[in-house]
């Protein structure tokens, strides 16, 4: 249920020129999205039911996202490390039922906070602080967009910190080659062979699928055949053909090398 979602807020954000480094999880805010769902009612019941799926009941989904997210965070130090959280935060709004707050907690990790009644930099201030312990202290991207709550006013934040290949890509396996970004200068790359691998020619994309956690989730690569900005690639995704390709890879003896690198992303959607 995530990945549409994702791939509509992906392009959404993708239509700015000037995006840069848009990394987000589908998976944290389509839980969080369905656990506010859950507890709405009126137009905000209405507006989050346009993001839902077409096939599928309520409780379908809901249980799904909720499966997902606990197998996600059980899978932590297999092929990857990860500091995840999710909050609501409300200002001067009605009281949040307690029992409804312990069921968005125990089902989908979303906690609630309340703001203070300060201004616009003591409710970015609580909101950083509450970023930086969900990162476990890790740094993250700057909130840099001014938060303009008035009484009534609720945030959904995510914060994920995700670090792959802890062991498959070791510090011995790196070195620096020539690497093309904006231009061509010398990176630390890391190298691994024998992947999973489908050329599309129609849509001149090669599909690389880097299997994580015993083959239970993937990394997925999408390569253009042709050194070209990803503005034709962005239009083609489609949770469709994502399915298409992941299901015509077939394992190869491709070997890849890949740019060790740190890449952050502060995002906010009014």
């Amino acid at each position: 249920p995530s990945w549409p979602l994702g791939v509509r807020l992906y392009q959404a954000l993708r239509s700015d020129p000037g995006s840069v480094n848009t990394l987000f999880s589908p998976l944290l805010l389509a839980s969080s999205l369905e656990a506010l769902s859950e507890g709405s009612a009126g137009k905000t019941a209405e507006q989050i039911e346009l993001l839902r799926p077409p096939s599928g009941t309520k409780e379908a989904v809901g249980g799904l996202l909720s499966v997902a997210l606990e197998s996600f965070v059980k899978a932590n130090g297999t092929s990857f490390q990860i500091h995840a959280s999710s909050c609501v935060f409300t200002k001067q709004a009605p009281a949040v039922g307690q029992a409804f707050a312990k069921e968005i907690q125990s089902r989908f990790r979303l906690q609630h906070r309340t703001l203070g009644k300060g201004d616009a930099k003591a409710d970015l201030r609580q909101l950083c602080e509450w970023a930086e312990a969900a990162l476990g202290g890790k740094e993250g991207a700057p909130l840099e967009a001014e938060i303009k709550a008035k009484a009534g006013a609720i945030f959904l934040t995510n914060a994920l910190h995700f670090k792959l290949w802890q062991r498959e890509l070791s510090e011995e396996s790196a070195d620096r080659r020539t690497f093309l970004g904006k231009k061509y200068t010398k990176v630390t790359m890391m190298h691994r062979a024998r992947y999973r691998f489908h050329e599309d020619v129609d849509n001149m994309v090669q599909v690389l699928e880097a299997p994580l956690w015993g083959g239970r989730a993937s990394l997925v690569l999408l390569l253009p055949f042709h050194v070209e900005n990803l503005a034709r690639l962005d239009k083609l995704l489609t949770p469709e053909l994502l399915s298409k390709w992941l299901e015509r890879t077939a394992v190869t003896g491709v070997a890849l090398s890949l740019p060790k690198a740190n890449i952050s992303s502060s995002l906010s959607l009014q």
